[in-house]
C-alpha cells in the first residue's frame, strides 16, 4: 500500500521526501512552538522522512519516532544516521495506540501532519499522555483544520482525513488529560504539486499536568 498515511516502496519514499520539502513553513512553525532545549528527550509520531529531526531536534538529549510504514523507519534512520549510530536516536516501526515505551520517558512529544490520520485519536492521545513526563508538551500540527473555512472535501476523499476545529481539539485534550492547552495558527506555502497557500495551519500545544 502507499498512499499519505503509509507511503511504501520507492515512490513512497519519494512521496515522503517531497513532502517534507514541501511542509517547510510547518515545520519552522512547529519548531518555533516546540522551542526544543539541549535536556529534552523527543518523540515524534508520525516522522516520515525524518528530515524535521534532523533539522530541528538533532541538539536534544534523546530522540525516538515511531511511524506506521516501515520504509519510512528505514528512511529515517538513513536521513538520520549519525545520531542513530551514536545511540541518541531510535525509530520504530508502530501504531500510535500502542507506544512501545515506558510511562513518564519524554519531555516532548510532536505530531506534524498526522492527528487527522490517527484512526483512535483518544487512545493515541491517552497513549502520549503515559509516555509524557509530568510537565511535558505535546504539539499537534494541522494544515488541514474546520476552522480554516475552506472546503476540504477532495482531500477528505482523497487523504481519509477526520478535520477538527479548536473547540474539538481542545475538548479532546481535556477528556485525555492534558492542560495549559494553546491553540495558534500561520500561514504558509505548500509543495508538492501545485503549490498553494495555507492560511490558516492550525498548532495546538497541550502539557502534562505537574504531579
Amino acid at each position: 500500500m502507499s498512499g499519505f498515511k503509509k507511503p511504501t516502496g520507492f515512490f513512497g519514499k519519494i512521496l515522503a521526501r517531497s513532502m517534507a520539502r514541501g511542509h517547510k513553513d510547518f515545520y519552522k512553525n512547529t519548531a518555533r512552538v516546540l522551542d526544543l532545549k539541549h535536556d529534552d528527550k523527543y518523540l515524534e509520531i508520525g516522522f516520515g522522512s525524518g528530515l524535521f529531526i534532523r533539522k530541528y531536534a538533532s541538539h536534544v538529549e534523546k530522540i525516538a519516532g515511531i511511524d506506521y510504514s516501515e520504509d519510512m523507519v528505514s528512511l529515517a534512520n538513513n536521513i538520520n544516521k549519525d545520531l542513530v549510530k551514536s545511540g541518541k536516536a531510535e525509530f520504530k516501526q508502530g501504531d500510535a495506540v500502542s507506544l512501545p515505551w515506558g510511562n513518564n520517558e519524554f519531555s516532548a512529544v510532536v505530531g506534524i501532519e498526522l492527528f487527522y490520520f490517527l484512526s483512535e485519536p483518544k487512545i493515541s492521545l491517552k497513549e502520549i499522555y503515559r509516555v509524557l513526563a509530568p510537565g511535558g508538551r505535546l504539539v499537534i500540527e494541522m494544515a488541514y483544520n474546520k476552522d480554516d473555512r475552506l472546503n476540504h472535501s477532495q482531500d477528505i476523499k482523497k487523504m481519509n482525513l477526520s478535520l477538527y476545529s479548536s473547540d474539538e481539539m481542545i475538548k479532546i485534550l481535556k477528556e485525555t488529560g492534558f492542560t495549559d492547552i494553546d491553540i495558534c495558527y500561520f500561514k504558509g506555502f505548500r509543495i508538492p504539486l501545485k503549490g498553494y497557500l495555507v492560511p490558516n495551519g492550525m498548532i495546538v500545544k497541550a502539557m502534562k499536568k505537574h504531579i
